[in-house]
């Protein structure tokens, strides 16, 4: 038995744990590379540049959630070994979910907007864009779940939440 923060542990529980963190770490590297292989295939050639950009804005959204779901699992199995009933945990999270939801409305908000901004293709990595509210005009360099980037051409970099982009003129579409 091992004592980690007051918490008993047997070795072979430890053991088993961290084999199933390295299975799930072995997992989401090969999904992480799969992915990128598959948005390199269909970016190809053949694809405009517009299709590219939009391709590029959707494996990094996909590539952010993957990430996301590793670092829960990860959470989740470090405290199953220090002890928590992670059953009880996720039961409770049903609950939970509607305290969080309200807490967290705008970060719900922003990543219901950063995927309609991609589905509806709005704007992509790439695509220059001029915000109405202030006139920062910009290539947009980074579309996330919470916000997008977009740097000018002397280097600033405006970052903004998703739920925020009102009036964005997209001046790479004709």
């Amino acid at each position: 038995m091992l004592n980690f923060f007051g918490t008993e542990i047997g070795v072979k529980k430890l053991i088993n744990s961290i084999l199933y963190v390295l299975f799930v770490l072995a997992v989401y590297l090969i999904l992480r590379r799969i992915l990128k292989l598959a948005f390199e295939r269909a970016g190809g050639k053949k694809t405009s540049p517009a299709g590219r950009q939009r391709i590029k804005t959707i494996s990094q959204l996909l590539s952010s959630i993957l990430r996301y779901l590793f670092l829960i699992i990860v959470l989740l199995v470090i405290l199953s070994v220090l002890g928590v009933n992670v059953t009880s945990l996720l039961a409770g999270l049903g609950i939970m979910t509607a305290v969080v939801g309200l807490a967290f409305q705008d970060m719900i908000k922003d990543f219901i907007a950063g995927i309609a901004i991609i589905v509806e293709n709005q704007f992509s990595v790439g695509d220059t864009v001029i915000a109405q509210a202030d006139g920062f005009k910009g290539t947009v360099t980074n579309i996330g779940l919470k916000t997008t980037e977009v740097t000018d051409d002397k280097g600033n970099v405006k970052i903004m939440a998703n739920h925020n982009i009102d009036g964005l003129i997209n001046c790479s579409r004709k």
